[in-house]
């Protein structure tokens, strides 16, 4: 997916995997650089660590403006991880900063997903539908979620 991102004057753009299963959304460290982000040099000065491709990689977080493109509508502020080494060959949007903002449904037989506001997509749900996941998981529904 192609994703703007900004910081202060500086933006650029970059192609992203949306990983369901990735806990945060991380970028190369090259990202950091064109937004005018420095990083440490030091894996020790890095406040972050994740474990993919075998490796484990280290980073520093930073408040970040995305949007994704060409849709100028939908954007937001997420806190993204920078990796510091720099063999990162990819963007990953995960949970926290994209999914937990976003709907995102995946129609891998026709070849598309879409994105949508959480509360559209909500509504959009049969309430049936939604009773019966609360009745049989109350375990993923904050007691005041309606």
């Amino acid at each position: 997916m192609d994703v703007d991102l900004r910081s202060g004057t500086f933006s650029t753009s970059s192609k992203a995997l949306i990983d369901t299963g990735a806990p945060r959304c991380v970028f190369p460290r090259g990202f950091a650089r064109l937004l005018g982000i420095t990083l440490p040099d030091s894996i020790s000065k890095t406040t972050g660590k994740h474990t993919f491709l075998g490796s484990e990689w280290h980073s520093v977080t930073h408040e970040i403006e995305l949007r994704i493109r060409p849709y100028s509508e939908i954007t937001w502020i997420a806190d993204i991880d920078f990796v510091v080494e720099d063999e990162l060959p990819f963007a990953l949007l995960g949970h926290e900063g994209f999914l937990n903002r976003w709907s995102v449904t995946f129609n891998a037989g026709l070849g598309y997903f879409t994105i949508e506001d959480l509360d559209s997509a909500h509504a959009r749900l049969e309430q049936d539908a939604i009773a019966d996941m609360k009745s049989r998981h109350p375990q993923l529904f904050p007691p005041d979620w309606n």
